[in-house]
């Protein structure tokens, strides 16, 4: 007796796979497709483009512009992406970019976020030099005072800057700023240029640089910073900018953020 053949699977697969094709057709530049068009772009028959299109409208993958007859993504999709921003942690996206950016620096890195009018580093990669600047996990530092938290700083709302420095502004060094009204305008300085860097104000002989880490939303969520000696640190500043801007920027297009990539476009 002949044993039965299992039915083949891959008819299935390769369904799967054009619809796969199909939702990566919608794009920034082409947000509207219509079924001659989509038949042409991948090359199949309009009828089996409209069977795809009519299963992904159908769980809302996919809407249809009932004026001109168009398709284009569904809210589906977005929903599917916020499990996706929900789901991302943080320090797990940022770790290995922190252990790259370490080791190209040579210096100390840090990723520190806000809580309440502090900032709290979460993670960090030391540098191996018997000399170097470095913060303990967990420890909750003023946020105007180094590079790490000024920028953070720099990103809240006017009323909660406001709010800090109304509640006094202690010196940890002769650099750091106490004066309102020159923070105020260090601060609008950082925004402006989209880093921040300190030299001396914390810790003396300690020199750092911050950038913004974005979120799917473009809200600024931590900062990532390389901070060392000045001795090393002068010799080495250009360097320390670009890699930390870079480093920056990945971990904002793994968080999702759309003003990180398309910042990027307009470089290229």
């Amino acid at each position: 007796m002949e044993s039965e053949s299992k039915p083949k699977k891959k008819p299935k697969l390769e369904t799967a796979h054009r619809m796969l094709l199909l939702l990566e057709c919608f794009t920034d530049a082409k947000p509207e497709w219509g079924v001659t068009e989509l038949s042409e772009e991948l090359d199949c028959y309009k009828s089996v483009v409209h069977r795809m299109l009519s299963t992904l409208e159908e769980r809302g993958y996919v809407t249809q512009n009932p004026v001109n007859k168009k398709y284009s993504l569904g809210l589906k999709l977005f929903e599917l992406g916020m499990v996706v921003a929900r789901g991302m942690n943080l320090r797990t996206l940022a770790k290995p970019e922190l252990k790259t950016l370490a080791e190209q620096t040579g210096e100390s890195v840090l990723l520190t976020v806000v809580d309440g009018h502090s900032g709290v580093c979460i993670e960090k990669f030391e540098s191996h030099e018997s000399i170097k600047s470095t913060s303990q996990l967990g420890k909750r530092v003023p946020l105007y005072g180094g590079a790490p938290t000024k920028l953070l700083m720099a990103f809240l709302p006017e009323p909660e800057q406001e709010e800090i420095i109304a509640a006094g502004l202690q010196a940890f060094s002769p650099f750091t700023e106490t004066d309102p009204d020159i923070l105020r305008e260090a601060l609008a300085q950082i925004r402006k240029q989209d880093y921040s860097w300190t030299f001396q104000e914390v810790d003396m002989g300690s020199v750092g640089i911050a950038f913004p880490v974005r979120n799917h939303e473009n809200q600024v969520v931590a900062s990532i910073s390389v901070l060392g000696p000045q001795f090393r640190m002068e010799d080495k500043m250009e360097k320390c900018h670009e890699c930390c801007r870079q480093a920056a920027q990945t971990i904002s297009l793994k968080l999702g953020s759309k003003w990180v990539y398309e910042a990027r476009i307009a470089e290229v």
